[in-house]
């Protein structure tokens, strides 16, 4: 059985129309707050979404924050909340298509920072931002059975949640034990 911490929220991304910002005001406040929530080396500004789905496509998202804890997010949703930033919470970037306007608002990245995973006895625990393949070969490394069918798909364990993602006969919800939801009452 696997057990996950999921972290998740957000709308589709969507082409929105650039538009002309002014670098020295609301742009560059939030740009700095999302630096003191996250570190200025977790920040990006007009990144390129082709840099983070598979398919390789997709225009620049005005933010891109790469996160490691509930709480970041936690005061990321918050901010974006009070400044009425749209937002999008990103695993592996598989199964998404980007527009090539790009997406105006934050996207959070969850799979290069929140992406732990431990056996204890017969059970795995992960985080959302886990990518199937790894938790596959925790599995394998520990003797345990029934994650096989996930081994060969490109997604974090958020997504597949979200999704039911399944296999060769396999789905997600044969091998989920439980998951820890991210609700922000707001």
């Amino acid at each position: 059985m696997c057990e996950c911490t999921l972290y998740f929220a957000g709308r589709l991304l969507y082409d929105g129309e650039r538009k002309n910002k002014n670098r020295n005001g609301d742009e560059h406040r939030v740009y700095k707050q999302l630096c003191k929530i996250s570190g200025e080396e977790n920040v990006l500004r007009d990144e390129p979404m082709k840099k983070h789905t598979t398919f390789r496509i997709g225009g620049p998202a005005d933010y891109f924050v790469t996160v490691q804890s509930k709480d970041e997010i936690r005061e990321i949703l918050l901010l974006c909340k009070r400044e009425q930033i749209p937002y999008y919470i990103l695993g592996n970037g598989s199964n998404l298509l980007v527009g090539d306007k790009g997406y105006r608002g934050v996207v959070i990245q969850i799979c290069k920072r929140m992406n732990e995973i431990r056996t204890e006895e017969n059970k795995i625990y992960a985080q959302a931002g886990a990518l199937l393949s790894k938790i596959a070969a925790q599995a394998l490394s520990n003797s345990l059975t029934g994650f096989e069918f996930a081994s060969g798909i490109p997604g974090t364990l958020g997504g597949a949640v979200m999704m039911n993602a399944g296999a060769y006969g396999g789905e997600m919800k044969h091998v989920l034990e439980s998951a820890d939801e991210f609700v922000l009452h707001i």
